[in-house]
Formats: structure tokens, sequence, C-alpha cells
């Protein structure tokens, strides 16, 4: 029993990280952004970042659709879950 509370409770937190994700990457959507991985590497060899592709565009609202639907589905299942262990359902 214990072990269905803890694994809820941690499908609800990964639900709530990928919501955030999402909302973040809907925030930057039209921002060139670039990670951290790849300013370091630009500032090591003095270059500059190159300017977004068509692919670039449709990969992140790709990325971004995939993190709302995963948000959405980790979400409900979590709450189903607990409160069904709960005995509320």
């Amino acid at each position: 029993m214990e072990g269905a509370v803890v694994f809820g409770f941690g499908l609800f937190a990964l639900g709530l990280f990928f919501g955030w994700l999402a909302l973040r990457l809907w925030r930057y959507r039209d921002e060139g952004s670039i990670s951290i991985l790849e300013a370091a590497l630009l500032k090591t060899t003095g270059e500059e970042p190159q300017p977004r592709t068509k692919l670039d565009h449709w990969l992140h609202y790709f990325q971004m659709v995939l993190a709302f639907i995963f948000a959405t589905l980790l979400v409900s299942v979590s709450i189903y879950g607990l409160l069904e262990e709960a005995g509320v359902l």
C-alpha cells in the first residue's frame, strides 16, 4: 500500500516537472535561445550561434506539445491512483 502512494506522488512530481518544462518552452518559443552546453562551446571557440532552421522550430514545438501531453497524463493518472488508494473512488 505505501509503495503505491510513494509511486503516485513520484508520478505527480514528474507530471509537475513536465508541466513546468512545457510552460518554459511556451514562454521562450519565439526567442532563439540556446542550451548552456552550446553556449559554453560557442564561448570557447569564439563563434556566434547559428540561426534556427525550420526543423529547429518544428522540433521545439513538438517537444512543447509532448511535454504538455505527458504532464496532463502523469498528473491525471497520479491523482486517480492516489484517490483510488485513499478509497475515495
